[in-house]
């Protein structure tokens, strides 16, 4: 069976992605298509976040695990197959790609269709416009000219965080 979501941002208005995927792959193997398909850095920090109808979060899939607490119930995208998580047409999930900030895409599920032979799953089967730009922890903490302060202003919950103790390079202890 093939599983059909809608991906949106309420960052762009016109972004939409949908990405078809079999019932029987994992989690992370739709984090790489999304990573793919918006030209993202893949070394970067993701989540799944498994959601109720109202998009309240209920289950984290994550990259890889954060934590060595036993008691913390971790699941792994590698380890979280998408038919265990995922059932019905509008489940709703949202994937945080900027886990720092909160940035995400919100996520519904829209159809169910059988396997296309000729596919090659996961596969991106609709897009439309621009997706968010990616911001990298290189451009936080980088060596790029943070005295411009439009880089950090949207990202920030901090509009008067001073940024220009950033204006050299951090020292080799730090």
């Amino acid at each position: 069976m093939v599983l059909k979501f809608r991906f949106i941002s309420n960052e762009q208005d016109n972004f939409v992605r949908d990405f078809e995927i079999l019932a029987d792959q994992t989690f992370f193997d739709l984090h790489m298509a999304i990573q793919g398909n918006l030209h993202f850095d893949k070394s970067q920090i993701a989540s799944f976040f498994i959601c109720g109808q109202k998009w309240e979060k209920e289950q984290e899939i994550t990259l890889f695990e954060l934590t060595e607490e036993e008691s913390a119930r971790v699941i792994t995208m590698e380890n979280a197959g998408i038919k265990d998580h995922v059932h019905e047409v509008h489940d709703k999930m949202v994937y945080v790609f900027d886990v720092f900030n909160e940035r995400m895409f919100f996520i519904e599920l829209v159809g169910k269709n059988t396997r296309d032979a000729s596919k090659n799953y996961p596969v991106c089967c609709f897009e439309k416009g621009q997706a968010p730009q990616q911001l990298l922890m290189d451009h936080l903490f980088g060596t790029p000219n943070l005295s411009d302060s439009s880089i950090l202003e949207d990202y920030t919950d901090d509009p008067g965080l001073d940024l220009q103790i950033y204006d050299d390079e951090f020292p080799d202890d730090y």
